[in-house]
C-alpha cells in the first residue's frame, strides 16, 4: 500500500520482513505514516535506526512522520495503536505548526 490522503499526507506499508516499497513522493507531501501494524517486534528492533533517522529528516522539514504499531519500541517516536489516531496526530501537529507552537 502506498496511497496519498489529503494531498500531504503518504501512508505506506512495512512488510513483515521490514521491506517498504517505492515510495511515490510528489512535492507537496510532508507527513507519513508507516503501517506496521504487521511487523513483529523483532523486525521492527532491527529497522529502528533507519525509522528514527526518517523521522528526524521529516521533522526537519516541518512535516510529521507517525508510525502505527501496538509495540511501543522508541519514545522518540510518534507511535499510536490505530491508523485514525495517526492521522489525529498529524491533524493535530499541523494545527500546532499554524499556530507556531
Amino acid at each position: 500500500m502506498n496511497d496519498l490522503v489529503n494531498g500531504n499526507t503518504l501512508v505506506f506499508k512495512v512488510s513483515e520482513q521490514g521491506e517498504i516499497g517505492e515510495l511515490n513522493i510528489t512535492g507537496d507531501v510532508t507527513n507519513f505514516i508507516a503501517d506496521m501494524s504487521d511487523v513483529t517486534l523483532e523486525v521492527v528492533e532491527f529497522i529502528k535506526n533507519n525509522l528514527i533517522t526518517f523521522g528526524q529528516s521529516i521533522d526537519s522539514k516541518k512535516g510529521s512522520f507517525v508510525i502505527v504499531s501496538t509495540h511501543q519500541f522508541d519514545e522518540n517516536l510518534n507511535i499510536v495503536p490505530t491508523m485514525q489516531e495517526a492521522f489525529d496526530y498529524i491533524e493535530m501537529e499541523e494545527i500546532e505548526r499554524q499556530l507556531d507552537f
